[in-house]
């Protein structure tokens, strides 16, 4: 065990994570289309441009319902095409990996004055595909989160997810990652919502005594039509 400990290592790293989403409510429902573009830092280059790699590309359809306290989300699909986080030189000979996931959300809020709390439950399947060789598998995610509205059109929040690797052929390591984000929510006129902040994430990789430690800026884009 302690050997274990002393030969782990932890990768840092600068990414951006950009969104851009359509979105249209109809009564208690929403549907909404997003594109997902995310970059990354070169080690070699630098520790904190977010510009110079590629980490993942995503488009995923999203549809959730509204009942009392309750909102049901289901995600299906998302296609993805996920770089190789890079952290040290063997990470830039690694293929990227494409990805069909499934995803189901409960979540259930607690609203008092200008505050919301939030606890959401979820699951995805996962079918992946790397190097020509195709797997199924399944992460669970547990997250909490606070909304204080600041004004009519501002609000700021902060969240805290743990993602727990599971079946089907669930990978070597059961923690998956946790990510710690604050953000600024901000409505422009009655169609675009903007979303900054930055996200902490810790992820562990299936060696299981490797580590990446992410600093994500966010950039979101919503639009309602």
């Amino acid at each position: 065990m302690v050997s274990i400990e002393l030969s782990a290592q932890t990768y840092k790293h600068t990414t951006l994570w950009s969104r851009f989403a359509i979105q249209k409510p109809v009564k208690n429902w929403n549907f909404r289309v997003e594109m997902d573009i995310r970059q990354q830092n070169d080690f070699q280059k630098s520790d904190i441009n977010p510009f110079q790699k590629p980490s993942l590309r995503w488009l995923r359809l999203n549809t959730n319902y509204t009942t009392g306290r309750f909102i049901h989300t289901l995600i299906m699909p998302q296609y993805s095409k996920l770089f190789p986080i890079i952290g040290k030189k063997e990470d830039l000979l690694r293929s990227p990996s494409y990805e069909w996931r499934y995803t189901f959300n409960e979540e259930y809020s607690i609203p008092y004055k200008n505050l919301n709390s939030v606890i959401r439950l979820g699951y995805e399947f996962r079918n992946i595909t790397t190097d020509g060789m195709t797997r199924n598998t399944g992460r669970a995610r547990i997250r909490l989160a606070e909304t204080l509205k600041a004004t009519e059109k501002s609000s700021v929040n902060m969240s805290f997810e743990l993602l727990y690797n599971s079946g089907p052929n669930k990978a070597a390591n059961t923690f998956n990652s946790s990510q710690l984000a604050f953000r600024y929510l901000h409505k422009f006129g009655k169609n675009i919502n903007f979303t900054t902040g930055i996200n902490h994430n810790y992820r562990q990789r299936n060696t299981l005594i490797e580590y990446d430690s992410e600093n994500a800026i966010l950039c979101n884009f919503i639009i309602d039509i």
